[in-house]
């Protein structure tokens, strides 16, 4: 039986000193999320920012001692939270024995803005690859997410190669490359046109990039 222990005392204290900062900060990327959703990247200045989340400037600035420091923490948190319904994606395959193409399709169709959230999500990544360009610390960061997604993609491959699945003479990594790039032009295809049509026809050409990469059954699952 799990016993719950009440913290009491200065690690109480702390705890809670800690969740309030927590969702502060979330308050705050919140408001930047909306706002460059809703009116641009120009509209998240730092006073905007602060009435739209309902605090001072001053608090913002406590926890962001700059825009670019609260962009890239607005970036990393959205990618926390597209990374985790990803995981939930695989997890779930995995345990049905699913093929490798369906977690790979389902893990890149979250890169697509195909509800408010993960519509808000490509503007964002948008606005951030842009601002990333200009600055070498935003830029190092894009570069980082670049090489964990396209390191994830190549093992994607590679476990594909194992299994059978993938496409004989498949190079990992110019795969992985293809995969991720098609998915980011499909996604700001869907920014411009995110009408019934177009919606399902991205996702029939991503399925189908996917089912060219995997096209075979999985001697393993028999799939």
């Amino acid at each position: 039986m799990r016993i719950l222990l009440l913290r009491t005392g200065r690690y109480a204290e702390s705890m809670l000193r800690t969740a309030d900062h927590d969702a502060r900060r979330t308050q705050i990327i919140d408001a930047v999320r909306g706002l460059v959703a809703s009116d641009g990247p120009e509209a998240a200045t730092m006073s905007r920012i602060a009435a739209s989340a309902g605090v001072s400037v001053g608090l913002v600035q406590h926890y962001y001692a700059s825009k670019n420091v609260l962009l890239a923490d607005a970036y990393d948190r959205t990618l926390q939270a597209q990374q985790r319904r990803i995981e939930a994606l695989v997890a779930s395959e995995e345990q049905a024995r699913g093929r490798i193409e369906h977690m790979v399709l389902g893990a890149l169709t979250q890169f697509l803005p195909l509800d408010p959230d993960r519509r808000d999500e490509t503007i964002l990544f948008d606005h951030f690859s842009s601002v990333a360009l200009r600055q070498p610390s935003l830029r190092e960061a894009w570069q980082r997410t670049d090489d964990v997604l396209l390191a994830r993609l190549r093992e994607a491959v590679v476990n594909a190669e194992e299994c059978g699945e993938a496409r004989e003479g498949v190079d990992p990594d110019d795969e992985a490359r293809r995969l991720l790039a098609v998915t980011r032009g499909l996604a700001r295809t869907l920014l411009l046109r995110d009408d019934a049509h177009e919606v399902a026809r991205v996702r029939r050409v991503l399925a189908q990039e996917c089912a060219s990469t995997f096209p075979n059954p999985c001697r393993q699952y028999g799939r």
